[in-house]
């Protein structure tokens, strides 16, 4: 018994346990602030993407981010230390309301009357509620478009036959990007 007693009294000398203070971030503020600059290449950023990609693709998806106010920060830590709503109706946040969810289902058929090609591009809210149908075309019998305009303005390359997610947003100076599909 002594000897376990005097182990555990040299392991606690010799391996003193150093508490670090852990650094956490909302990820939803690391989304909007990647956005903002473009997703520019960092460790963080690349995160955020991937969170953001993540949240859409599954059925039903959820929206690609929520609000990052900064007023949970703690007084101590120079922050407010409450809670709060961000407005992004105002013309600060015009880019963040650029945010869209497309949605791409396209399909081929080789049927009695020849090859029949059908496809729908639908574009959502950055919330993922409010959606509307940019492009759908059933029983055509020529091939889906190589590229649809979407309601950003942006030329968005359609897949072929298949289901498909992507994300398009702004940076804050307004220039238009969006992601890679992603197949699901």
């Amino acid at each position: 018994m002594k000897k376990w007693i005097l182990a555990g009294v040299l392991a606690g000398v010799i391996l003193p346990v150093q508490v670090r203070k852990a650094h956490a971030y909302d990820m939803d503020c690391a989304i909007m602030l990647c956005m903002a600059g473009g997703f520019p290449p960092s460790a963080v950023c690349a995160a955020a993407f991937r969170t953001m990609i993540r949240r859409i693709t599954p059925w039903p998806s959820r929206p690609p981010f929520g609000v990052c106010t900064y007023a949970a920060v703690p007084v101590a830590l120079g922050g407010p230390g409450g809670e709060a709503d961000l407005d992004i109706s105002t013309s600060e946040y015009a880019w963040l309301r650029k945010t869209r969810v497309l949605w791409w289902q396209g399909a081929y058929t080789n049927g009695r009357d020849g090859p029949q090609w059908s496809w729908s591009l639908r574009s959502c809210d950055g919330e993922n509620r409010t959606c509307r149908y940019i492009s759908r075309q059933y029983g055509s019998y020529t091939p889906w478009p190589s590229s649809i305009l979407s309601e950003n303005g942006q030329s968005i390359l359609t897949l072929g036959a298949g289901r498909a997610v992507m994300m398009e947003y702004s940076d804050y100076e307004g220039a238009m990007d969006h992601s890679e599909w992603f197949r699901y």
